[in-house]
């Protein structure tokens, strides 16, 4: 059971006394004619609505993935993030033209991808924590690249890439 589920037991039956439907009180109110209603002191259960900001919704939604994928390859759960995007994309948690997670990454850069995931873990807790291979990744400058994928490797993002055969021409 989690801690705010215990607390709310604990707090119904030791500090309200309403040990549940036996004993006459519980989460509802039982009437004489045996319905029931919820009971109104639940009313201290709730939470005050927080108003996050709108650059915080979406990247906690976006962030979670690519951190789970890239742990997941970090831990050989799966063989490349290739592997994890192409589940993350089947069960549509992938946005549309989100290209997958190593894309997402590399899109951003991948220091602005861990500082910001940095901030997220700051804030919201210690899931938004980029794993260390990823923050070494990172501090060398180095993208996620989808033909090294599959060795789980990297490569510098300023790696030479052919863009034809005129790059090949004195080979």
């Amino acid at each position: 059971m989690t801690e705010p589920a215990v607390y709310v037991m604990e707090k119904m039956a030791h500090g309200f006394r309403r040990m549940g439907r036996d004993a006459g009180a519980g989460f509802y109110e039982y009437e004489d004619d045996g319905s029931a209603s919820l009971w109104s002191g639940l009313k201290a259960f709730e939470r005050r609505a927080t108003k996050l900001p709108a650059e915080d919704i979406r990247d906690r939604l976006l962030f979670m993935p690519a951190l789970e994928a890239f742990r997941c390859l970090d831990e050989g759960v799966i063989g490349s993030l290739a592997d994890a995007d192409a589940a993350l994309a089947s069960l549509g948690i992938l946005p549309a033209g989100a290209g997958g997670s190593s894309t997402f990454i590399d899109r951003m850069g991948t220091r602005a991808f861990v500082e910001r995931a940095q901030a997220l873990a700051e804030r919201y807790g210690e899931r938004f924590r980029p794993p260390a291979r990823l923050i070494d990744l990172a501090s060398r400058g180095q993208t996620l690249a989808p033909q090294s994928e599959a060795l789980g490797k990297a490569v510098p993002s300023d790696a030479a890439r052919s863009t034809g055969p005129a790059d090949n021409a004195g080979s």
